[in-house]
């Protein structure tokens, strides 16, 4: 048993006031750096999709390493792993891909985009695609809380498309 006295570990976590001062010097970083090539562009628009995807299916217990994430998105097949691993990781890529597209098309954001995005997320969960869900969900050993299931559509208080 751990004594009630005991020091506790320092938080590793960024105050809010450091995180965004570091924010700061990196957009200034950034900023100096300009104007970036297209080509440039492109390298860390690949890069950030790589960590991004990476990162929002490791949250969900998703087994591929970064690299293997990398390898997927450009079409290969990882050994040993399951295929629900790599759908996810295409699913997740092209539904970035396409909030790209409607966003630089300045398409509204109403509730035939969003139910195109979930089931684009959903590749490897076909049953779930678009269909709101019906049960809570929980975010094992955290503390925030989502939001309640919607029973149906007119539940969602106009917070689709400003109703």
């Amino acid at each position: 048993m751990i004594p009630a006295n005991a020091q506790k570990p320092a938080d590793g976590r960024l105050s809010r006031v450091s995180l965004l001062a570091e924010i700061e010097t990196k957009r200034e970083r950034l900023a100096e750096m300009r104007p970036l090539t297209q080509g440039e562009v492109e390298r860390l628009r690949e890069e950030f999709l790589i960590e991004f995807t990476y990162n929002s299916n490791a949250i969900e217990g998703n087994t591929l390493t970064l690299k293997e994430t990398a390898l997927v998105l450009e079409g290969m097949a990882i050994d040993q792993k399951p295929l629900k691993d790599h759908l996810e990781a295409v699913g997740h890529r092209d539904a970035f891909l396409y909030v790209q597209d409607i966003a630089t098309k300045g398409i509204p954001l109403d509730e035939s985009v969003i139910k195109n995005i979930h089931a684009l997320v959903l590749m490897d969960r076909p049953e779930d695609k678009g269909v709101y869900r019906r049960i809570p969900v929980r975010i094992m050993g955290g503390l925030h809380r989502a939001g309640a299931a919607l029973s149906d559509r007119s539940e969602d208080n106009g917070a689709i498309g400003g109703r």
